[in-house]
Formats: structure tokens, sequence, C-alpha cells
């Protein structure tokens, strides 16, 4: 990789832009309903994007509205994704 590169690479890092805040905002509204106004405004003060891509994966995979707050309020400070916390279908299979 030549420098150049990488150093746009860095850069994508250095930001998150409001669009990115908000597609993680539909997707969670749509995997768990109605938001809010705490998440919301936690989601959208969201500086990193590695959280930011974190919290994709884990509003995708996570078994339940729980599981993705706590994840939410890690931070940056977690990437476990592992047990039935993660299995998005843990919980339908729980009701049958």
């Amino acid at each position: 990789m030549d420098h150049e590169h990488e150093h746009e690479h860095d850069h994508r890092h250095d930001t998150v832009t409001k669009a990115e805040k908000e597609d993680l905002l539909g997707l969670v509204h749509m995997r768990f309903g109605h938001l809010s106004d705490e998440i919301h405004e936690k989601i959208m003060g969201i500086q990193d994007l590695d959280v930011l891509d974190r919290l994709f994966l884990i509003a995708v995979n996570a078994a339940n509205w729980d599981v993705f707050v706590a994840e939410l309020n890690e931070g940056n400070e977690s990437f476990k994704m592992t047990g039935d916390g993660f299995d998005p279908l843990a919980q339908k299979r729980k009701d049958e």
C-alpha cells in the first residue's frame, strides 16, 4: 500500500458523517422500533467510525434491544459478539 492511499484510509476514520449516523438510526428503528431521545442523541454523538461500524454489526446481530443498548453504552470498549445475545433469531426460537 502506498502512503497516499494509507492517508486516505486514516482520514476516513477521522470523520463520521451525519448520514452514516442516520443510517444506523434507521437500521435500529427497523429492528427494534421507536427510539428514545437519549438513544438518538447517543448515536448522533458518535465520533469514532470504528464504533459506528461495530454498532451496525451489533444492530444487525443483537438478539434483542437490551443487547444493543448494552453495546451502545460500551462505546469503544467492547467488541465481543458471541453467544445467544448476538443471534438475531434466539428470541424467536425461545418464544416458540
